[in-house]
């Protein structure tokens, strides 16, 4: 009779353990991780889970921040044409690598429900930075369709962004404009005297192609703000759009999109010229980067921005390669990517477009704490929040992917995460559906938590994956026990940054910098539960000392036997008590010693955590632990969660 009812409560148990918390690898039946769009070989397009496209790039605190006209989401098939008339948000992605890029989330910039509410749109976007009365301070500028460039500041180069001046810094009415015909595409630098300059402009007048003589310099005040002088025209050949500007040495290099009028230098190809003065006047050198159809059979528009990072350049630019991939045809939706870019001797050769990318610049310390948010590769995922810190939300299946982590010999990992019916995250590497080191079992609730699960065989560096058994959100995660031996630095908004002269290309003059983003602390390790599932003492698995009668017929003993190693349940199911327990035989994962066989070494009894405030002392049972029902005399508290009954012989707390 009493093996009978042991059976059914043992069988039951586990149904509803397996079904509401996960329980590792068995969480997976059934469970196919979603199809990705990158190959795992390529590091372009930067992110597949948006369409970002004008790439406006910004070097600061050894850290590059992408910024683009937000296209859309990709898990957003049903779409027609992009029309561009519904951009009025900014995406925001960042990186230290160039590999792994963290997405901040769309920046509310136009419209009723954005920072600048005078303005319909958001498009092609640049950032800088500078330092102002003492405190480093980002500026984003943006055009309004073509009627105009605003700008947005922040404190943060992840935002959140306001509106200094509740209308447009550049209109038609601005001196030497009103025969503009493109109000937009802003490109902007500071020197290293810390004077600003905006370029911007575009279009091409009828009978104008050679020479349309439509795009501006112009001086910005020191509040970066406002105009000091009025704009003056750069007479670049063939121009279209697409403003681009940088220095490189004592030499300022102004860059653009030719036109489509079928001139000497191509259809909308990357130009650039060159001055001994960032307000000109410019002479013409040559192209630099194709049309992106060349590479990916995408014809389309072409825009970009040439960076100078950990002493390489690079161009990044945007295609229709991936709207292709998703949509079986372009519809207007682009993606940004990023390729090296050849400077010698002061001359700019031609970059090529490539789903490869660029090498990575340095592995992913395991053992920091690294944002969920930053990864290379993805499917059946998505970001939510804005600012330095957002969270990845899982599907069923959904993954990410970080490139290149430096794991050491890490023995665990904690996870930052949620999840509303509780899921399980499989932890495996060079693919989704790599070999598995371990899982971590996220219990069911809406709050964000830590939760440590084990690891086995992590060793040397490698693509690390996270795959969800069911819907979850993840903020961060970390390795534990040995991670990230000789790994590269951390990305620069997890760590207070090293004090440091600022890049020349499109920064701030050399000056110290200020923090980049606040990093959070490090996830508390919860207590380790001596390799017992269910607890520490007693029961089944209280975190406090065992109840004087445990349910299952044994002695109370104080202080409490240890848990049988992987013993799941605690107890020793009917046998004398013995201090200290004995190990288990045979790996007998229910405790006891294999069902009335001697005990081959004594195990090390584990400490109990101190008791919550506000509870029973140790006596108050912890998560998942037995808090009441029939057979039961312990404490019927919780220290976590509240008691659950599943049925007349058992609860838990959940």
């Amino acid at each position: 009779m009493k093996t009978t009812l042991f059976n059914s409560i043992l069988l039951i148990t586990i149904a509803f353990i397996s079904t509401t918390f996960g329980a590792g690898e068995a969480s997976f039946g059934g469970v196919t991780a979603s199809k990705g769009i990158k190959d795992i070989k390529n590091k372009n397009p930067i992110i597949t889970h948006r369409y970002s496209a004008d790439p406006g790039v910004m070097v600061y605190n050894d850290r590059v921040y992408v910024y683009g006209s937000n296209d859309g989401d990709v898990a957003n098939r049903n779409v027609g044409e992009n029309k561009y008339d519904q951009i009025n948000t900014i995406s925001c992605i960042s990186s230290s690598d160039l590999v792994n890029w963290q997405d901040h989330g769309p920046i509310a910039a136009a419209g009723p429900g954005g920072a600048a509410k005078w303005a319909k749109n958001s498009w092609a976007p640049h950032a800088a930075w500078k330092k102002i009365n003492g405190k480093d301070q980002f500026f984003l500028y943006f055009a309004n369709s073509g009627a105009g460039i605003g700008v947005l500041v922040a404190d943060n180069p992840a935002g959140p962004f306001r509106d200094p001046l509740g209308k447009a810094l550049v209109t038609n009415q601005t001196p030497n404009c009103g025969n503009v015909k493109w109000l937009f595409d802003p490109a902007v630098l500071v020197d290293t005297d810390g004077t600003g300059y905006l370029y911007f402009g575009g279009g091409v007048p009828d009978g104008q192609s050679a020479n349309p003589k439509t795009v501006r310099v112009v001086k910005l005040g020191p509040d970066m703000i406002s105009l000091a002088g009025s704009p003056q025209t750069i007479d670049a050949p063939w121009v279209f759009e697409d403003s681009g500007i940088n220095k490189i040495g004592n030499t300022y290099y102004y860059s653009y999109c030719t036109n489509w009028d079928n001139g000497p230098y191509g259809n909308a190809k990357i130009a650039y010229m060159t001055s001994s003065s960032p307000m000109g006047p410019f002479t013409y050198k040559g192209t630099c980067f194709n049309n992106p159809g060349d590479f990916f059979q995408t014809t389309g528009n072409n825009h970009h921005t040439l960076v100078e990072f950990k002493n390489k350049f690079y161009i990044f630019y945007h295609t229709e390669w991936l709207n292709k991939q998703v949509l079986g045809s372009q519809k207007g939706y682009r993606t940004t990517h990023v390729d090296e870019l050849p400077v010698s001797n002061g001359s700019i050769g031609n970059a090529k477009g490539t789903l490869t990318g660029p090498a990575q610049l340095q592995d992913v310390d395991g053992s920091a704490l690294n944002y969920a948010a930053s990864f290379c590769w993805q499917s059946g995922i998505s970001v939510k929040g804005q600012g330095p810190v957002t969270q990845v939300n899982y599907g069923r299946g959904g993954w990410t992917g970080v490139s290149n982590v430096s794991l050491g010999s890490a023995s665990s990992i904690t996870l930052k995460a949620s999840s509303a019916s509780g899921a399980t995250i499989k932890i495996c590497t060079d693919s989704e559906n790599g070999k598995a080191l371990g899982y971590v079992d996220i219990p069911a609730g809406g709050s964000l938590q830590n939760v440590t699960g084990k690891l086995s065989g992590a060793a040397g560096t490698k693509n690390l994956f996270f795959v969800a058994s069911g819907d979850a959100t993840i903020e961060s995660w970390q390795l534990d026990g040995g991670a990230g031996a000789g790994a590269g630095p951390a990305p620069a908004q997890e760590q207070a940054p090293a004090q440091e002269q600022a890049p020349v290309t499109e920064q701030a003059p050399a000056q110290g910098q200020a923090p980049a983003p606040a990093p959070e602390q490090a996830p508390a390790q919860n207590p380790a539960p001596a390799d017992n599932g269910w607890g520490f003492n007693g029961g089944f698995g209280g975190f406090g000392q065992a109840p004087a009668n445990n349910g299952w017929n044994q002695p109370a003993q104080n202080p409490p036997p240890a848990p049988a190693n992987n013993n799941p349940w605690g107890g020793n199911w009917n046998q004398p008590a013995q201090n200290p327990a004995p190990a288990p035989a045979n790996n007998n994962p229910w405790g006891g010693n294999g069902w009335n066989q001697p005990a081959p070494a004594p195990a090390p009894a584990a400490a109990a955590p101190a008791a919550p405030a506000g509870g029973n002392g140790g006596q108050c049972a912890g998560m998942w632990a037995q808090c009441g029902g029939n057979g039961y005399s312990g404490p019927t508290c919780c220290s976590q969660g509240t008691c659950v009954v599943v049925n007349e012989w058992y609860s838990m707390c959940k």
